[in-house]
């Protein structure tokens, strides 16, 4: 048990089962609302270590002072996130992070012809300050967590977009066509590297803690990670399945679960040769900006194309401006892959819309009506 949720050992147990697809007493959800009971002291604030890339100790105490006022509720496992950052891996290749309002920017402009020596030259060891940073963070907030909360593996990027960062987008798409074996060359070394890193930090993380997250916040009794290739919208599939396919397969043959990212419609285009992959466990699907939310009718086909492939399904807040869509997606989808993550501004809010397998209202009745009966409830317990 932990002093933030009562009921980890539980919603463990049912994400075992979920990463199996699988289900031991009812589907899988997470979510989160403000305790009514206790003073709400705002969100947590990702960003502190990339403001200050030394404060560990700062980001820990906004956790721990902020946490005791949210409900973990369902498969929601509290944690804390050392965040530097889409794309740390590329500070440790010699890129200098800059914060700018919430996000971080990663940018080496560096020719073709000296891209390969330079990602060569990067060691991973403690010489190299990213590399130390990275561990020393880990290791504390992994100390500091025991049982009470997980400890989130750092966001390191992936393989092409850590390519980006030094060569730019635009020269790195042409580098393709004109010098495809340096990309090849860049791509092996990056690949090399991110998983030295992945599992130096996993292994700090393990020695302490049970599990694997990051952030994503979906716990794994085992190994897994979020691939993501964020620049392939910009690929056409040809290109897609000639400089990204192969390195996303390689990341998920060495890990025991893992969920590609699939951010935005330019994305689809590859989600076939995606599902084609036996090692990927799943995808995380996240509509573009100003498209459709992720509750919406018009993704179900495509929820539907991945859940036949036999693939797991995560959607991130799909209940933005319809809370009542979070029951039809459970109804219309395969509730044993699906993995939702929600969240509530209140308690009532919460308690009407979540589906009857957790305790909720399914959205069922006038919202009106039942936030009076539940404001009345809660005057005469007192």
């Amino acid at each position: 048990m932990s002093i933030y949720k009562e009921d980890i050992d539980e919603a463990k147990e049912r994400l075992k089962a979920w990463w199996d697809f699988e289900i031991i007493d009812r589907p899988c959800v997470s979510y989160f609302y403000p305790r009514p009971d206790v003073k709400f002291l705002g969100i947590f604030d990702l960003w502190i270590l990339a403001k200050n890339w030394e404060n560990i100790e700062g980001l820990i105490a906004d956790f721990e002072k902020k946490a005791k006022a949210v409900y973990f509720g369902g498969e929601t496992i509290p944690w804390i996130w050392p965040n530097y950052g889409p794309g740390i891996m590329a500070s440790v290749l010699g890129v200098e992070p800059k914060f700018g309002k919430d996000t971080v920017w990663f940018s080496r402009p560096t020719p073709i012809e000296e891209i390969v020596p330079l990602l060569e030259s990067a060691q991973l060891n403690n010489n190299n300050p990213w590399y130390e940073r990275l561990l020393r963070v880990t290791e504390y907030a992994a100390k500091r967590a025991g049982k009470e909360f997980a400890v989130a593996l750092t966001d390191l990027g992936g393989i092409l977009d850590i390519l980006s960062s030094f060569l730019g987008p635009t020269n790195l798409i042409l580098a393709m066509k004109r010098h495809p074996n340096i990309i090849d060359t860049c791509r092996s070394i990056i690949v090399e590297k991110w998983l030295k890193m992945f599992k130096t930090l996993q292994n700090i993380i393990d020695s302490y803690n049970l599990g694997c997250t990051n952030w994503l916040n979906v716990w794994c009794p085992k190994r897994w990670y979020p691939i993501q290739s964020d620049i392939s919208y910009m690929l056409s599939p040809k290109y897609f399945e000639r400089f990204a396919l192969q390195d996303i397969i390689t990341l998920t043959e060495h890990m025991d679960y893992s969920i590609y990212h699939l951010d935005g419609p330019g994305q689809l285009p590859h989600l076939d040769a995606l599902l084609k992959i036996p090692t990927l466990t799943g995808i995380q699907w996240v509509p573009g900006a100003g498209d459709e939310h992720p509750g919406s009718d018009k993704w179900m086909p495509v929820y539907k194309k991945i859940q036949t492939a036999k693939k797991n399904l995560i959607l991130d807040n799909p209940i933005m401006e319809n809370p009542g869509l979070i029951t039809n997606l459970y109804n219309k989808l395969d509730p044993k892959g699906l993995f939702t993550i929600l969240i509530f501004t209140d308690i009532i809010t919460a308690k009407f819309y979540l589906p009857k397998f957790v305790g909720g209202e399914g959205g069922e009745g006038d919202f009106k009506t039942f936030k009076k009966a539940y404001r009345k409830k809660i005057k005469e317990s007192k």
